[in-house]
């Protein structure tokens, strides 16, 4: 490209909500700023290359993320509102905050995210590879127990491939109850399904492996302490929906691992 950059292709700054110290007691934190575990993943495309493009299309394609994706923008562009208010929550490299940024009625995209180094080296790549709008992001290095947003200032929170890293979700749910207005979206993609054929063959597997009849899903599926995953069932996103006072516009199985959850704030 020759010729000055537009507005549109000019990167906005990262702002820092938390410094090094509190960055480093977050739960799972350390995991998320490896950057020598980052450069094997399908993620790394700080080279820009063409390659490391085609490897991150084919794995988002593959393992059903970029599906999950397709049908929430859904629920995006079927609000009525204009320059609708969204926080990507745990972004990670900014694909979805990046394609949020091109819907006509989306106003303003907050990208939160605690990998400093994806938010420096990636997302700008990220931004680049999908066509995003950088006039409606702001890149946010934070927590998502702690937005800096007013009470009841966002339309929708997003999250892909983040809800299920929360080890306290409830709190994190207050969080976002309380930063979205009424009526507004939570919508979460990329959230692991464990089928009812996955609990039976864990239970085989215990059974076979431990000599022991275990029947409790969380000690059939215990959280991953150093990635941060937790497992939950369908009728566990209907409770935390039911504890909220919002209801569920979509529960889905896109592919067999990945499931795409819409709730919905109660109007005022």
């Amino acid at each position: 490209m020759t010729g000055s950059l537009t507005s549109r292709e000019v990167e906005s700054p990262v702002e820092h909500w938390l410094d090094d110290g509190a960055l480093r007691s977050i739960y799972s934190s350390q995991y998320w700023n490896d950057l020598a575990a980052e450069r094997a993943k399908e993620w790394w495309i700080a080279d820009g290359s063409e390659t490391a493009y085609a490897r991150l299309r084919a794995y988002l394609e593959e393992s059903g993320l970029m599906e999950d994706y397709r049908v929430g923008e859904a629920y995006v562009s079927g609000m009525t509102s204009s320059k609708i208010s969204i926080a990507d929550l745990a972004t990670g490299i900014g694909w979805t905050s990046s394609l949020l940024s091109k819907l006509p009625n989306v106003g303003r995209v907050h990208a939160v995210e605690i990998s400093q180094h994806r938010l420096e080296l990636l997302f700008p790549q990220a931004v680049k590879m999908f066509g995003g709008d950088w006039t409606k992001i702001s890149r946010n290095l934070g927590s998502f127990y702690q937005l800096k947003f007013d009470d009841a200032s966002l339309d929708i929170a997003f999250l892909s491939s983040a809800f299920h890293h929360a080890e306290n979700p409830l709190r994190l749910l207050t969080e976002i109850d309380r930063v979205l207005r009424p009526g507004g979206r939570l919508i979460l993609i990329g959230e692991t399904h464990i089928s009812r054929f996955a609990v039976a063959r864990r239970i085989a597997k215990v059974l076979l492996t431990r000599r022991r009849l275990i029947t409790n899903f969380f000690e059939l599926f215990p959280p991953d302490n150093e990635l941060g995953d937790h497992y939950y069932r369908e009728s566990d996103y209907y409770f935390f929906a039911q504890m909220l006072g919002y209801r569920i516009l979509k529960y889905s199985v896109q592919r067999r691992s990945t499931a795409l959850v819409v709730l919905e704030k109660s109007p005022a």
